[in-house]
């Protein structure tokens, strides 16, 4: 089918984009990015994480680029990494069985936001001082669902906002390619390396803490909450974790003592609080294991937008480590690289030829309306008697 075209979103003061638009024909997408920015390589797209996130990134651009080895592995765009990037736009499309395939919109888009055979919805939040904005693509005739997301520093925002939206009016998608493959499910958290021979009851309750932590992902973000059902914020689900009644990022310290970033143990945690925080929010995450040699990039279990997680980010020096009251020193963070299967290029491609066929058939819609007017008639309930005599 051919590649459908966008019609322009009404921005006035956007800034001219790259003549030459990026395409990707194998999945059938295409978008200008600002002029200035960069694509950078696969490596970086497509993070393991816990949930398994439902977009399979395509191609990911970013306006600026200080620190290479940050990106030589799959990482998420958080407030860390974006310090580096300033803003990072993602396109992509829906994975098998993430709930997004065969989803309708509450709010269609019907406007100038939407591609021709697709349907469009916005998502817009702002968390831990990055500002996230995402445009879902629904097609019309198949299951298939474009995503393109926007990551910005909250200070950025209003900079890089009208590129963002001129590069939105460029978007093509076809809708009868494939959907994205299915995530992959990370490996179970590696366990503290500790020495048996050494009788400390530290690295029992780190243990414990890292179980905690794992058994409370996917709970809802909801700031002030303090229910593993209804929601929680990030320093109740810390709290929760770490066993101890609730504080807040603010007042944590009565339970905890600053350490240095070399003395990280699992266990531990990454606290920014609101004084420290210029835009005055606040954040605190567990931390697990190193995620490469040089310590830049780190495994962590934390409660953030839209759901706790267990995922790769980058070290954010504006993070306090801290250690909970009582724990020893005893014991070895690992370094468990954030890559443990070559997804990014590989994966996607191989499910292509299965997929098509298995994805067409998302015209379950359709199929599930074919039954109902021969259900109407008596006729098809009658059938299911009929037999029982013949039979005799």
């Amino acid at each position: 089918m051919p590649i459908l075209t966008a019609r322009p979103v009404q921005n006035v003061d956007a800034p001219p984009l790259l003549a030459n638009d990026w395409t990707d024909d194998e999945w059938g997408l295409s978008i200008a990015p600002p002029a200035w920015w960069r694509r950078w390589p696969a490596e970086s797209l497509n993070p393991v994480t816990e949930p398994a996130d439902p977009v399979f990134e395509v191609a990911r651009f970013q306006l600026r680029l200080g620190d290479p080895s940050l990106y030589t592995q799959p990482v998420s765009p958080t407030s860390g990494l974006l310090t580096d990037a300033g803003a990072v736009l993602s396109i992509g499309v829906a994975r098998i069985g993430s709930g997004l395939i065969g989803a309708i919109p509450e709010k269609w888009e019907q406007t100038s936001r939407a591609v021709k055979d697709f349907v469009a919805t916005d998502e817009d939040s702002s968390y831990d001082g990055v500002r996230s904005f995402t445009r879902y693509y629904f097609a019309k005739s198949t299951g298939r669902v474009v995503v393109v997301r926007f990551s910005a520093d909250e200070d950025e925002w209003p900079n890089v906002r009208p590129a963002l939206l001129s590069s939105l009016a460029t978007v093509t998608a076809d809708p009868a390619k494939a959907s994205g493959p299915e995530a992959i499910v990370p490996p179970p958290p590696p366990a503290p390396v500790f020495d048996s021979a050494v009788a400390d009851p530290s690295l029992g309750i780190r243990g414990e803490i890292l179980s905690r932590a794992a058994a409370m992902l996917n709970i809802p973000y909801v700031w002030g909450g303090n229910s593993t059902k209804a929601g929680m914020d990030c320093s109740a689900w810390l709290s929760r974790a770490w066993g101890v009644d609730r504080y807040s990022t603010d007042s944590i310290w009565n339970v905890s003592h600053p350490i240095s970033k070399a003395q990280l143990l699992p266990g531990d945690a990454l606290n920014l609080t609101t004084g420290r925080d210029p835009k005055r929010l606040g954040h605190i995450r567990l931390f697990e294991a190193w995620a490469n040699p040089a310590h830049t990039v780190m495994w962590v279990y934390e409660e953030t937008e839209p759901r706790s997680m267990h995922r790769v980010v980058v070290y954010d020096e504006r993070f306090q480590p801290i250690r909970l009251a009582g724990l020893s020193g005893d014991g070895v963070a690992l370094i468990v690289p954030g890559t443990p299967a070559p997804e990014p290029t590989a994966t996607p491609r191989t499910p292509k030829p299965t997929v098509k066929p298995t994805v067409r058939p998302t015209p379950r819609p359709t199929v599930k309306i074919t039954p109902r007017p021969t259900a109407k008639p008596t006729t098809q309930t009658r059938p299911t008697p009929t037999p029982a005599p013949t039979t005799r």
